[in-house]
């Protein structure tokens, strides 16, 4: 189901570098962890724990967390009764790389909010735009191609891509930005987080 990897990308929320996000993917297990301080000093983490079908072509089951709050959310797809259509939220980021690394223009699904999973999934969309021209925060700009996430009739979510990676996203009032490791992704940022997103919540 495609090689391991291990990606960093800095949150920002309006201009400021908040935190980040670290998602790694062994194949199977697509886990996304987010950690953001919200600029009054409080520290927000959530952790998202994918594991798609041995088949490759859908999802089996995931788990989500999020603190503050003590949330704790999770389904088994099949006992959920939920469709091989359906897909996560976290799950996105591998269907926009595989659009990225292919020639199609899009793709429909229906969307499971995890910190909501007993919601009906939404439908979803998502679309691919042409190149434009997108500003990193070293100070370079990239042509990127463009796929914007829809669902119930609302953007979502947008990433940008150049050479196939994933190299900027826009979601829930956040942009994030590719970084080469985990201390790029952190620089500047209240350095409780990084233990956090290398290691996750503890075990219950």
């Amino acid at each position: 189901m495609g090689a391991a990897w291990e990606r960093w990308e800095g949150f920002w929320v309006a201009g400021v570098h908040r935190g980040a996000v670290c998602r790694t993917f062994d194949g199977e297990l697509l886990t996304t962890r987010i950690a953001f301080e919200d600029g009054a000093g409080t520290l927000f983490a959530s952790e998202s724990l994918l594991r798609l079908a041995p088949s490759g072509e859908t999802w089996h089951a995931f788990r989500y967390r999020q603190e503050p709050g003590g949330l704790e959310e999770g389904a088994r797809r099949e006992e959920a009764d939920l469709g091989a259509d359906t897909l996560p939220a976290s799950g996105e980021y591998l269907l926009v790389a595989q659009l990225a690394a292919s020639a199609r223009e899009g793709a429909v699904y229906r969307r499971v909010e995890e910190a909501a999973p007993d919601g009906l999934p939404a439908p979803a969309e998502v679309r691919r735009s042409p190149a434009e021209p997108v500003d990193l925060p070293e100070g370079r700009s990239v042509a990127a191609e463009r796929f914007d996430v829809t669902a119930g009739g609302q953007r979502v979510a947008s990433y940008w891509t150049h050479g196939g990676a994933v190299v900027r996203s826009a979601w829930a009032g956040a942009l994030c930005f590719a970084a080469a490791s985990g201390e790029d992704a952190l620089v500047g940022t209240d350095r409780r987080l990084g233990a956090f997103l290398a290691e996750g919540f503890p075990p219950a």
